[in-house]
């Protein structure tokens, strides 16, 4: 009797780990869905890091941070936001700490500083995307913290297999390298096909804009979705980027909507190399439709 009651409130206990909208706003904060779950050490790891990856990039960028928010610029808009450390920028806002610590240091109530924050600056391209990254490394330890708690919840002991790769960080590895997270999870072949579409339609977006197609400081708004194929960002960073552009190339919009849809495409990628590296572990039931399925 006293086994089934102890499987019973194991039960409960496990059923009592929600992944509703707590455990999601949760995932704005690096490291909490680990701290809530136990893993101190590892939230620990994952507020350091995401910190460590914004500031290095700060340190470039700084309050030209400001130029890439999603808001007015005006003294009655984005600065009466930022004062309180949310000039809405994407997808740096996913580290929601560091984000506002860094906006409020960067945060000047004049026109001078209106002024500065809008002049180009050495590395800046880098800086943005160290920035950015934070953000997307936010996301993905907020993926491994609901991983966890699914796994808490769901799994049976010595019953239910671990995942071929964790599925957090087989979306991780897909956002740099699209199809590397199926590769991990046993799907290579899925996984090649996948990550050449994305590549290809990639560089035929930066062949057509003859490389200027991914440019934060020109085509912020574009730059969100293209920055969705971290790789193909992290190479624009380094080296297209900064090249300077003497002419608007003829095919600029074109390039630019190819590297945007790219980077749509590897977000589609990332979410079924979670979707993979999870179901090695909680398989759908044979001729199981995935619906009603958590």
């Amino acid at each position: 009797m006293s086994t089934v009651s102890a499987s019973a409130d194991n039960a409960k206990d496990r059923a009592s780990i929600g992944l509703g909208i707590g455990t999601f706003l949760a995932g704005f904060l690096p490291g909490l869905l680990q701290y809530q779950v136990g893993q101190k050490a590892r939230a620990v790891v994952a507020l350091a890091s995401c910190t460590a990856v914004f500031f290095a990039g700060w340190v470039l960028v700084s309050d030209r941070l400001f130029h890439f928010a999603l808001v007015s610029s005006e003294p009655g808009g984005m600065w009466k936001l930022a004062r309180i450390g949310i000039p809405l920028t994407l997808p740096e806002i996913l580290n929601l700490p560091a984000h506002a610590v860094g906006s409020m240091l960067a945060y000047a109530g004049d026109n001078e500083a209106m002024r500065v924050w809008r002049l180009p600056r050495p590395l800046e391209d880098l800086g943005g995307f160290l920035t950015a990254a934070s953000g997307m490394l936010a996301a993905f330890w907020s993926a491994d913290g609901h991983w966890t708690r699914r796994w808490n919840r769901d799994a049976k002991d010595t019953v239910t297999p671990g995942p071929l790769c964790n599925p957090a960080f087989a979306a991780g590895v897909s956002w740099l390298l699209p199809g590397l997270g199926h590769a991990l999870s046993g799907q290579r072949s899925k996984g090649a096909l996948m990550g050449a579409a994305v590549m290809i339609v990639f560089a035929l977006g930066m062949v057509f804009s003859y490389g200027h197609a991914v440019d934060r400081a020109i085509a912020s708004v574009w730059w969100i979705g293209e920055f969705l194929f971290g790789g193909g960002a992290l190479f624009a960073a380094l080296v297209t980027a900064p090249m300077e552009m003497t002419s608007i190339p003829e095919n600029l919009e074109l390039g630019t909507n190819l590297c945007t849809v790219a980077g749509l495409m590897n977000l589609v990628v990332m979410v079924d190399a979670f979707t993979v590296a999870e179901r090695s572990s909680f398989p759908l039931a044979r001729g199981q439709d995935q619906r009603g399925v958590s």
